[in-house]
């Protein structure tokens, strides 16, 4: 079940855009409502679990009342929505190919905007700088929007993917919930990039991303950024070196990329099913 609902979320995820249907507005408003009362003044991870426990408790409540009902159809559809839930918050692929397609028209201005309001790329001083956060912006949200939430999903099931997320907003909590927050992201997206990296080998350049892979892989969590992204770059064939095409090429190929890894990801998933 865990493989069919992964495939169906990815394939909707891919190939359709309906990330607008999906915030977390509710949550914010959960926050600040704490920020209001006695147990705003609670150390910072007894605040955390206050926040997010909630909605696991929810849906984990929710996924056990469901099994065997209806012989599982309800069990997998209420884990297709959890886990399309927790994607995002918007689109990677939509996004990514409009920013790219304005790479393309006169106004160089319009593509730097676009691209710093979708992946948050800020300081960048030529085009070169531009091209380069661009390529790293979207590995990183690859990573972060989709890879790391359907790993824990497939770890712990629709509770999985709900951690991931919650705890990916409380890095922007209105509680000060920043500092914890980023620590726990750190360490939960510790394997799943390490995972993301290796895959990144099996879909482009082997040799060159085992050299990044092997000189980072047990490296702390403060590096698990610069690791996906060295071996996300590596992987490319239209980079060389340090200097990315400027034509949008190096972005195109990026998810061209990740569409492969994705796909390798469904197989290994597979296989390790039918294993166990």
């Amino acid at each position: 079940m865990t493989f069919i609902i992964t495939l169906v979320a990815l394939v909707i995820e891919r190939f359709f855009h309906w990330s607008h249907l999906r915030h977390w507005r509710w949550f914010t408003k959960y926050q600040r409502w704490l920020l209001h009362t006695r147990i705003s003044g609670w150390p910072s991870y007894l605040l955390l679990l206050v926040t997010i426990l909630p909605p696991i408790i929810a849906v984990g409540v929710i996924n056990l009342l469901l099994d065997n009902a209806l012989y599982g159809v309800l069990k997998l559809i209420f884990g297709v929505i959890v886990l399309m839930y927790c994607l995002g918050p918007s689109n990677l692929w939509v996004q990514a190919y409009s920013c790219i397609s304005e790479l393309h028209k006169e106004d160089p201005r319009l593509a730097v905007e676009r691209v710093r309001a979708a992946f948050g790329v800020t300081d960048v001083d030529n085009s070169q700088a531009f091209h380069q956060a661009f390529v790293r912006a979207i590995f990183l949200a690859a990573n972060q929007r989709i890879f790391a939430v359907v790993f824990w999903f497939v770890v712990l099931g629709p509770v999985g993917a709900v951690l991931y997320r919650s705890i990916m907003l409380c890095t922007e909590s209105p509680l000060g919930l920043a500092e914890i927050g980023t620590k726990i992201l750190r360490i939960l997206d510790w394997l799943p990039i390490r995972i993301l990296a290796f895959i990144f080998a099996l879909g482009g350049h082997f040799t060159r991303v085992a050299t990044h892979f092997k000189r980072g892989l047990f490296t702390g969590v403060s590096n698990n950024n610069n690791l996906l992204v060295e071996c996300g770059i590596a992987s490319l064939d239209v980079v060389d070196g340090n200097k990315f095409p400027e034509d949008g090429s190096a972005e195109r190929e990026s998810i061209a990329l990740l569409d492969r890894v994705f796909v390798m990801w469904l197989v290994i998933l597979a296989v390790a099913v039918l294993i166990m």
